[in-house]
């Protein structure tokens, strides 16, 4: 097939919601289509995966790039800290602010590629959801269209809550019109597609669940194992988290309240606990995370390249995962390199998919991340020695190419 396919995040950013879209299009590749990219020119150029074309359509973001030291918009893992607050045009404009800063050029520049190449489908993955303004616009033209749903539109939204009823309004009208318009939807969690069904946006039949996956060809390789392991205390129990905290869903007061009941109740087993955070931290994260007492030791190491922190996820004793069950859909990206990494997690995501997942794979129980007595429990295991990696084959459930496989099965099944 010639696909088209149409996501806003992708390579050279580092952002995790790039991770999907890029293997996607290096596997739908490697199995013999032809892929075509429909990005945005305001993170730069370059990191195209082998094989695949990327068109960079305009995007008024890139005005304010250009004013910037880099001269191009900067992933959240560029940095140590972040402000974690919406633009304020996500009050604004709906369904979000892309409608307008990229969607319309991107629309432009898909029918000038459409011309061209005469694409047999297109995949549109959100966010951001005006990516389905493109789709739908392909679709007219007779184009297959697949809606592919990283984060829900309307369901437990990442997005901030629009102040007026009247946007509220639009916003599902546009969600019903836009996904009800596509001939098959994918979802990366099955709560998510649940919602779909019973709201009666799209028929059953046509919603399916491809879960995120690990890109094998992201293992870390000997020389960025060498240099994980020394960012580690040897001497310490070591736990580790990769990414950030500072999205809906992942809050890690929780976290903190079982930390500083562990070095209460167990002041010296605390005092062989490493507790290891890779990734950027909001200012309110930081005052939290102060308030961990000694003799537990916290390591801020900032945001690091990626392949660093995969290697630091081989090295660690325990690898700490968060969900919280205001946000069932939740099945963290990292869950999948977690499992890749062959080492024992610590899964503070029970209530959600993460969970659900965790427990099916024997990488369990699950913790509720909102229960301190539990985690507190659970660290003790930890220090013990109790807790176990997954088994082994469970990563392989979960890898690529054949997430790639199905989302290649559901595209042959929209063009009938």
């Amino acid at each position: 097939m010639r696909i088209l396919l149409v996501a806003y995040f992708f390579p050279p950013t580092r952002d995790t919601g790039a991770q999907r879209p890029a293997a996607m299009a290096k596997y739908l590749t490697r199995l013999g289509h032809q892929v075509t990219v429909l990005s945005t020119g305001a993170f730069g150029e370059g990191g195209e995966p082998e094989g695949v074309e990327v068109i960079r359509a305009a995007d008024a973001q890139t005005i304010r790039a250009r004013r910037s030291e880099a001269g191009r918009v900067r992933s959240l893992f560029e940095s140590d800290t972040y402000s974690g607050r919406p633009h304020p045009l996500s009050y604004v404009a709906v369904p979000e602010p892309l409608v307008a800063a990229w969607a319309p050029f991107a629309r432009r520049a898909a029918l000038r590629a459409h011309k061209r190449n005469r694409f047999d489908a297109v995949l549109t993955t959100s966010p951001p959801e005006s990516v389905h303004l493109i789709g739908r616009a392909m679709r007219r033209r007779g184009v297959p269209w697949v809606a592919d749903i990283r984060d829900a539109w309307s369901f437990e939204p990442l997005r901030p809550r629009f102040p007026l009823a009247l946007q509220r309004r639009a916003d599902l009208a546009l969600e019903r019109r836009w996904l009800g318009g596509a001939d098959r939807i994918v979802c990366v969690s099955e709560p998510a597609a649940a919602d779909l069904r019973t709201r009666g946006i799209a028929a059953a039949e046509r919603i399916s669940v491809i879960t995120n996956a690990w890109d094998p060809d992201s293992d870390p390789d000997a020389a960025d194992l060498d240099a994980g392991a020394a960012l580690l205390d040897q001497e310490r129990v070591s736990l580790l988290y990769t990414g950030r905290f500072g999205s809906y869903g992942r809050d890690p007061v929780g976290l903190i309240e079982g930390l500083i009941r562990l070095a209460r109740s167990r002041p010296a087993d605390a005092g062989r606990l490493e507790v290891a955070i890779a990734g950027p931290l909001t200012p309110a994260e930081r005052e939290q995370f102060a308030s961990v007492p000694a003799p537990i030791r916290l390591t801020l190491l900032g945001s690091l390249e990626r392949a660093r922190a995969l290697s630091l996820q081989r090295h660690a004793d325990a690898l700490l995962l968060i969900a919280q069950p205001t946000r069932s859909q939740l099945l963290n990206f990292k869950l999948f390199e977690y499992l890749a990494a062959g080492r024992a997690i610590l899964p503070l995501c029970a209530g959600t998919e993460a969970g659900r997942i965790v427990d099916q794979l024997g990488a369990g129980p699950a913790i509720a991340a909102n229960d301190p007595v539990a985690i507190t429990a659970a660290l003790g295991q930890l220090l013990d020695g109790e807790l176990q990696p997954p088994r082994s084959e469970a990563a392989d459930r979960y890898r690529y190419p054949a997430a790639a496989e199905r989302m290649a099965a559901v595209l042959a099944e929209a063009r009938g």
